[in-house]
């Protein structure tokens, strides 16, 4: 019987490029591509740029939300982010991590929760070292290596951000001899304080144990001189993560004068991608990359 995958595929990711009006020849996209061992069912996408642009290329680590309970590598936000920034010449790889598993009983209603914290984090900076130990294989930059994602996806690449130099957020996972530095971060609509925000799925056995974890889950814990720039971007009628979250985040680097882009996009909702129809945020968002990634100077 012929294999319907390839079809489904394509149908997938042509239905990404009507988004951002990318061709397929402007990128080459590897799926499921192994990076947590054999055992593991969570894999990643790469979206590599065409070869006109010289190798190594930089790349982005692209981590998608819902909620640490649900989402995909290749949602429509996934794909539209991958596509544009490899048309642009950044290899984009967009990971799964482990989600939180729910159970419900006979009546369809929430019986016990499974908390994926801290192994969704783990995954995340295994995926950061993956790329870095694989640099050669995928033909790009370890030095020139940035972070994104949206919802609990911008919780997640702003924790892996601004952890590079923590010493005891970078003892799990795989890959422990790589470094964990990106250059830059982007955050859509994301959580910096989990305090504020959700906080049961990071709660842990005894209070004190619950308050370590939620500092611990916290980007805004780990913010100092050292902490690469970063580009928020908001809707301000976001009805799950209210749009007062962000203007804390921009208020608290501003107190700590770290370098930051803010857009606040009128009228959007909630869970956008580069092009939503009240603002297209592709030309801010690569003039970001251009800046603070592709034109980064190389590490002594």
């Amino acid at each position: 019987m012929t294999s319907l995958l390839p079809f489904l595929l394509g149908a997938t990711l042509v239905s990404g490029l009507a988004l951002s009006g990318v061709r397929a020849a402007d990128f080459t996209f590897q799926s499921d591509v192994e990076y947590l061992g054999a055992e593991r069912t969570e894999k990643l996408d790469v979206y590599l740029p065409p070869e006109s642009f010289p190798r190594p290329v930089p790349a982005m680590l692209l981590i998608h939300g819902g909620g640490w309970t649900i989402g995909d590598k290749a949602d429509k936000r996934e794909r539209n982010i991958g596509a544009t920034l490899a048309a642009h010449g950044i290899a984009v790889f967009s990971i799964n991590y482990l989600l939180d598993k729910v159970e419900k009983d006979e009546q369809g209603k929430k019986k016990s929760v499974t908390k994926a914290w801290p192994q969704n984090f783990y995954d995340c900076k295994s995926a950061l070292r993956f790329m870095k130990k694989e640099s050669a294989r995928f033909g790009i930059d370890p030095q020139r290596i940035g972070v994104m994602g949206g919802s609990a996806g911008g919780h997640l690449a702003m924790l892996v951000g601004v952890t590079g130099q923590a010493a005891a957020m970078n003892q799990g996972g795989l890959y422990l001899d790589q470094d964990n530095g990106v250059r830059c971060i982007i955050d859509l609509y994301g959580i910096h304080d989990v305090r504020k925000f959700q906080p049961s799925h990071f709660s842990g056995s005894t209070p004190e144990e619950t308050e370590r974890n939620l500092d611990a889950a916290s980007p805004c814990t780990y913010f100092s001189s050292q902490t690469p720039p970063l580009l928020i971007l908001h809707g301000d009628a976001d009805k799950i993560v209210n749009v007062e979250m962000s203007r804390d985040l921009v208020r608290q680097l501003q107190a700590k004068g770290i370098v930051h882009e803010y857009v606040e996009v009128p009228g959007a909702p909630h869970t956008f991608h580069l092009e939503p129809k009240e603002m297209d945020l592709r030309p801010v968002t690569l003039k970001f990359l251009d800046t603070y990634l592709v034109g980064a100077p190389a590490k002594p």
